[in-house]
């Protein structure tokens, strides 16, 4: 699994309508659709949304936990495709840029 955190987060605002809009523009941004908008049940409050690019295989799974002023993007290994592989560093920075802060990928 690849995972980007932000961090060092100034966002402008924690509101789910906020948080899905941008992750929505996002998407856009990298032709890019939303497949799944959710919450995951181990992290209370979460937006958890799954991006793909259309009639491919694989997934971008962005996270946004208000609760815990955190966001991270993973690519799973058995999602991983070469279209995500070749975006999530982009993805995630541009991410990073929307809540105001840096993006790192975090150690495998």
């Amino acid at each position: 699994m690849v995972t980007y955190d932000v961090t060092d987060i100034h966002c402008p605002s924690w509101t789910e309508s906020w948080v899905l809009t941008t992750i929505r523009n996002l998407a856009q941004e990298f032709d890019l659709v939303v497949k799944e908008e959710t919450t995951l049940l181990s992290k209370k409050g979460s937006i958890h949304c799954h991006l793909a690019y259309p009639k491919q295989p694989g997934l971008l799974e962005v996270t946004v936990w208000p609760r815990r002023q955190s966001v991270w993007i993973d690519m799973h290994d058995n999602r991983r495709a070469d279209w995500n592989a070749a975006i999530i560093e982009a993805v995630a920075s541009r991410l990073a840029e929307e809540f105001g802060g840096r993006a790192e990928k975090r150690p495998s």
